[in-house]
């Protein structure tokens, strides 16, 4: 299973202050063990040091014949001496530091090379410091070495058991760090992204079409500005929408009256073509009014919201259609269950439908799932529709047959009217190329997959 970055906000927050944490805590324990070792070695060394002469003056004291058991002798700190006719052939691979050399020179007049040697170097690595090769681990060697009287060489050996880089204190410490600072971000990003959660909530309401509250206004004060512009944009919008629906009511309820009498007016009049062509006209017009009266209706959100099975609504509608004469077929519908305005979508869908049958005299239809969403596919044996098109015949009054027929054209809205509600129900609806030349509608829902929540 492949894990990725996390989408959210929280999880991106916490991820990078956790990184930079992290990446914080590993330089401050590198610096604080450096310079602790550092420390460690400094002070180990002055104090062998400072034996290493203590012991010298002691052997100008002593017989010859006492210096071995002086030697042998178990010193304090673990320190080992031998003496050497000839120089030991050291290298400081630690590089001893330089405040350790001027203190020793200041403290006891010792300068490196003269006479006195010092160096250092980890255990494990064969040197010349060592001369043996000791076991491997984080411990350090020091070798102090100094020129007696008689021209032999008193060494004193001494090895410095580091405390390890990665103790359980220091575990301990940084897992508390991160717990902590964890917490706190989660605590503090959660004011933040509750405000943002609520908005997108919001957002995705306002595009189905829902009156919605005013959001409460809460978290930093870029958040409650923002919040409190889109409590005024939803406003405008509903208002606005409100205000189209009501006015095209309006229009198509007046134009009722007078299209009625000048019904009755051509009824008077001696038949023949004028009558005929009249009589047109007005058909004409009373489809406009019927048209934009749906329209209007498609954009009322009064309809409640429920659970349905959207094969149970397929299948009422290819018995409606199928009595007024379409021929038409729904292959292998699958169960689902949809959550929306039943007979909006029901609206939606039976204009498509009827769209196919009026260019294509046939339609099919196939339900399909399609990942979190369901799938309709809807062809027709028409001369399908131009790829520049396909966009352009959801856009309202829009109608592709070149004789502009209301026979066979319709008014134009009846798509229009179904994209509206599908983008209602935050589904997508396009055109495309059939298998048989002629024209897909192609229209994606969201579909509940617990099945339990249709209960």
């Amino acid at each position: 299973m492949k894990i990725g970055v996390p989408q959210s906000v929280r999880g991106q927050l916490i991820l990078l202050l956790l990184g930079c944490l992290l990446a914080a805590q590993m330089l401050s324990i590198s610096y604080f063990l450096h310079d602790k070792n550092r420390l460690l070695l400094d002070y180990r060394a002055f104090d062998a040091v400072e034996r290493l002469l203590s012991t010298a003056k002691l052997l100008k004291t002593l017989p010859a014949a006492d210096e071995e058991a002086v030697i042998k002798t178990p010193a304090e700190w673990g320190l080992q001496y031998t003496i050497t006719v000839a120089a030991p052939q050291v290298r400081d691979e630690l590089q001893l530091s330089e405040d350790l050399a001027i203190y020793l020179k200041d403290k006891f007049g010792l300068s490196f090379g003269d006479g006195f040697l010092l160096a250092a170097a980890e255990s494990g690595n064969r040197s010349e410091i060592t001369g043996q090769s000791d076991k491997p681990g984080r411990n350090l060697v020091l070798l102090a070495s100094i020129k007696l009287d008689d021209g032999r060489w008193l060494t004193a050996r001494d090895v410095l058991h580091l405390p390890k880089p990665w103790a359980w204190q220091l575990t301990v410490t940084i897992l508390a760090t991160v717990t902590i600072v964890v917490a706190v971000v989660w605590i503090i990003v959660a004011k933040i992204t509750t405000p943002l959660r609520h908005l997108s909530n919001a957002a995705d309401n306002l595009g189905r079409g829902e009156d919605l509250q005013p959001i409460s206004a809460s978290g930093p004060s870029e958040l409650r500005k923002l919040t409190q512009a889109f409590n005024d944009m939803a406003a405008r919008l509903t208002r606005l929408l409100n205000e189209r629906a009501r006015t095209l009511a309006a229009i198509g309820h007046d134009l009722k009256s007078p299209i009625t009498a000048m019904r009755l007016r051509i009824e008077l009049l001696d038949d023949g073509e004028p009558k005929d062509r009249l009589g047109l006209c007005l058909d004409e017009i009373q489809e406009l009014v019927d048209a934009a009266l749906s329209l209007s209706r498609g954009c009322d959100t009064s309809e409640p919201e429920v659970v349905f099975q959207l094969e149970d609504l397929m299948s009422e509608l290819v018995s409606d259609l199928r009595v007024v004469g379409g021929e038409i077929t729904l292959v292998n519908p699958h169960r689902f269950f949809i959550y929306g305005r039943r007979n909006a979508l029901k609206r939606a869908v039976r204009n498509v439908v009827e769209n196919a049958l009026r260019y294509g005299h046939r339609a099919r239809i196939f339900v399909r799932p399609a990942m979190a969403d369901v799938c309709l596919l809807i062809d027709d044996d028409g001369p399908g529709i131009p790829e520049a098109d396909r966009a352009r015949v959801f856009n309202p009054f829009v109608r592709l047959e070149e004789s502009r027929s209301r026979d066979t054209g319709g008014s134009g809205l009846g798509l229009a009217l179904a994209k509206s509600i599908i983008d209602g129900h935050q589904g997508r609806i396009r055109y495309e190329e059939a298998d048989s030349g002629g024209a897909r509608a192609v229209i994606i829902l969201p579909r509940l997959l617990d099945q339990s929540a249709a209960v």
